[in-house]
């Protein structure tokens, strides 16, 4: 019996191992489906200059900041760590992005002005300057006062008594760091199954900054005035008030699709509608339509090549202008070694009529009385940062302002063009950056 018993169960045995065999695989591939991970794509690069679309985010600004021309090239390095997030189907996509400028961070006094009782304020350029150029609106009695008590070698009347040197009216830093230019972007879009027609991509994107950003200033009836800033007591709209509500916070709905033929270079049209509302709803209703491509030399090498191609048209450049034209052309071209990468960018921008608008570049000095210095949106140049500024610059343009023949019109058509000759300067239609990165996927 017991040689039977054991028999028999050599027989089941048998009888089932052929059964675990073959559905092993079957059982194997279930559990994969379930364990199916997420695809993590991880990105990290340090540019010279945060540039997008055709807009500078960070070096336009500093030249403000610096008083420094416009140029092609502008170095303002900022860290920039991006991640993608893909379901295990490959259906929906989480990104997050994020740009954290390097240097010139903190405030700088850009307006090199004496005497100022606020950042941003009225106050004189050079001793001895006529209060009705630099304070045209008497907003403030105790930086005229100071500076006629010292042209004069102490005399005068003084409304502000017990002022001393230290006593706070010196040169203030406006608020125009670097550091106003940190920001993060957050994107969700869902992937639909490809077809015949083509794959099509439908998402949300927000970009918030983490600072006030003054080029973004919010509605004016949320605004908190500054009696002292420059361009008159009721000016809130200024970009050195330093009390302004100012935000950059930029979302947009878009739709992708990539396009059924020449599957090689990746051709993809997109198209992306503007909702926010920041720069007190200037931007909102803007329209951006691109055409993009890309392709790999020796995809799947150490050593490889991408080149890629954007041309973006806007749709309404804002709400005020209503502008259209081509927005960018920008190309790049990456090479790879394994995970490391160097990239070399130029954008053009063709119509700078787009560009060419104090709804863009600022009034000059962030000051709306000096809306009249861009008067012409036609011959693409706009204030030139380093000819507003400095006791240098103000006496030219308070000499100019001083010119009388006599004749009222020949003194203003020539205030004018001299005062343009100086201060205007060709806007860069052609901009460049460099980056250096890493990517990984997991």
């Amino acid at each position: 019996m017991k040689h039977s018993k054991t028999f028999s169960q050599i027989k089941v045995l048998s009888f089932l191992f052929p059964i675990l065999i073959i559905s092993s695989p079957t059982w194997s591939e279930t559990k994969l489906d379930e364990t199916k991970p997420l695809l993590i794509e991880t990105n990290t690069e340090i540019v010279s200059d945060f540039l997008w679309r055709g807009n500078s985010f960070a070096g336009e600004a500093e030249n403000r900041r610096n008083g420094a021309t416009y140029q092609s090239f502008t170095y303002a390095p900022a860290l920039q760590p991006s991640i993608n997030v893909w379901s295990p189907e490959k259906k929906f996509q989480w990104s997050l992005f994020g740009n954290f400028q390097l240097t010139n961070r903190d405030d700088r006094d850009s307006d090199r002005r004496l005497f100022q009782s606020k950042p941003g304020g009225v106050g004189p350029s050079y001793l001895g300057e006529e209060a009705k150029f630099y304070d045209p609106y008497d907003q403030d009695p105790c930086v005229r006062s100071i500076q006629e008590r010292i042209s004069n070698g102490g005399e005068g009347n003084d409304p502000c008594l017990g002022y001393s040197p230290n006593g706070g009216y010196g040169p203030k830093k406006e608020p125009n760091g670097n550091k106003r230019s940190d920001g993060m972007f957050f994107s969700m879009s869902y992937h639909f199954d490809p077809s015949r027609y083509g794959d099509f991509v439908v998402g949300i994107w927000f970009y918030n900054t983490f600072q006030k950003t003054p080029n973004s200033i919010l509605a004016p009836n949320t605004q908190k005035q500054n009696p002292y800033v420059s361009g008159g007591p009721s000016n809130i709209q200024n970009a050195n008030n330093p009390d302004a509500i100012t935000r950059l916070v930029w979302h947009e709905y878009f739709v992708q699709w990539k396009l059924p033929f020449l599957k090689i270079v990746k051709p993809t049209v997109s198209y992306y509608t503007q909702y926010s509302t920041e720069n007190g709803g200037l931007m909102s209703g803007k329209n951006y339509l691109s055409l993009s491509a890309s392709y790999t030399f020796r995809e799947e090498e150490f050593f490889r090549i991408m080149p890629h191609f954007n041309l973006g048209y806007a749709m309404s450049n804002n709400a005020v202008d209503n502008r259209n034209g081509i927005q960018d052309i920008t190309t790049s071209t990456s090479f790879f070694f394994g995970d490391f990468f160097i990239k070399l960018a130029h954008i053009f921008r063709p119509d700078l009529y787009l560009w060419d608008t104090n709804n863009y570049y600022g009034y000059a000095g962030g000051d709306p009385n000096k809306a009249h210095w861009n008067r012409s949106s036609e011959d693409g140049k706009v204030t030139n940062p380093s000819r507003i500024y400095g006791a240098d610059n103000t006496s030219i343009l308070n000499s100019i302002e001083q010119i009388n023949t006599g004749n009222s019109l020949l003194d203003a058509y020539t205030k004018t063009w001299l005062r343009e000759s100086y201060t205007l300067q060709k806007i860069p239609s052609h901009l460049f950056y460099v980056s250096l990165g890493y990517s990984k996927t997991f």
